[in-house]
């Protein structure tokens, strides 16, 4: 949150053109989680920019929470992103880790595979499970705010999250039964 934020919105509700240290400053992080969701960055630019062209359209509404104004921007961010993926009914994967350069070590082998396998998982979960994992280990924002973005309880956050994750999990746990079980025997 800016520390002038709340003097922002005030002058951005009198003049559009104050808009802009909003934009400036929550810009890179909207797109980086519409981003997630979308999986498909032309998709979330588009996201991104409704989303602010919206946010704009209604800052005279906005009215001022403790959390700031990102909780209502992703909130508007997250609904935009689903209402497109509903439309589509479209869910492929991409990477949700971003492109890294790798040296080629056991340890890199691994990390890659334990990427791919979350990748993986997380490509098969509900969208509401995955933007509530999203929301909270990727974008790291603390539950209080999860809760604003998703309009419920921080207690209900607790229960959505623990879910998500339990469902995660096993499917961990069976693709790792898959791969197990598809590993060549030794041969001696």
């Amino acid at each position: 949150m800016l520390d002038n934020e709340h003097l922002l919105i005030e002058q951005a509700r009198q003049d559009p053109a104050a808009f802009g240290a909003l934009y400036d400053h929550y810009v890179d992080r909207i797109f980086a989680y519409t981003a997630r969701l979308m999986q498909d960055d032309a998709a979330a630019q588009d996201v991104t920019a409704v989303t602010f062209e919206k946010a704009l359209k209604q800052i005279r509404q906005y009215q001022w929470q403790a959390h700031g104004f990102g909780p209502w921007l992703y909130r508007i961010a997250r609904n935009e992103a689903l209402s497109r993926l509903r439309r589509q009914k479209w869910l492929s994967p991409q990477s949700w880790f971003g492109a890294t350069e790798m040296r080629v070590t056991e340890t890199a082998v691994q990390t890659r595979q334990t990427r791919q396998s979350i990748h993986h998982a997380l490509a098969r979960l509900r969208p509401q499970d995955r933007d509530i994992i999203v929301l909270r280990y990727l974008e790291e924002l603390p539950s209080d705010q999860v809760a604003e973005i998703l309009d419920c309880s921080t207690q209900n956050v607790y229960v959505r999250l623990h879910r998500a994750l339990e469902r995660l999990r096993t499917e961990l746990e069976s693709e790792q039964s898959v791969d197990f079980m598809n590993v060549a025997p030794l041969n001696e």
